[in-house]
């Protein structure tokens, strides 16, 4: 059995019942790999400010695991409003920002990132080419976590974590 690594994760605290059943089936498939997972909130409640708790909590880990849920539906709406790049938002889903802030520290600190999403999240870490990573759509299922799609993906993530 491999030694335990503690991999921070990037996710939302406030979670439906779907996101809430996906998370639960995601960390112990994480549980079985011997990768503990720590979030700001769930598991780790510095007293420090959340820039500063987030860096300190990923010097304390391998690799990083962002989950972009879908924090903000919006029904209507435009981006970019007035611009020249003005577009219809209505029917866009936006994760939570700190995705982004914490993936970009995670990337700037060299960790290992492995990045997820469930449908129709998009914008920041989740926009193809943003990083050297692929970008995982999730359909947020135990089917999909069971996948080759998921499993192969999270099996060299695992390796990149040994690495290191």
């Amino acid at each position: 059995m491999a030694a335990s690594k503690n991999v921070f994760v990037s996710k939302p605290n406030a979670l439906n019942g779907n996101q809430r059943a996906f998370w639960d089936k995601l960390a112990h498939v994480l549980d079985q790999r011997s990768l503990i997972p720590r979030t700001l909130g769930e598991t780790d409640y510095p007293n420090a400010a959340p820039i500063e708790a987030v860096r300190r909590l990923l010097s304390e880990c391998e690799g990083a695991l962002v989950l972009g849920l879908a924090q903000l539906d919006v029904g209507q709406g435009v981006r970019k409003a007035g611009s020249d790049a003005e577009a219809d938002a209505s029917g866009s889903r936006w994760p939570t920002a700190w995705n982004h802030i914490e993936a970009a520290m995670a990337y700037v600190m060299e960790k290992p990132l492995l990045i997820v999403h469930e449908p129709g999240v998009e914008g920041g870490i989740f926009d193809v080419g943003n990083t050297d990573r692929y970008i995982h759509k999730a359909e947020l299922t135990v089917e999909w976590l069971d996948s080759p799609r998921f499993l192969q993906p999270l099996n060299e993530w695992f390796l990149e974590l040994h690495a290191t």
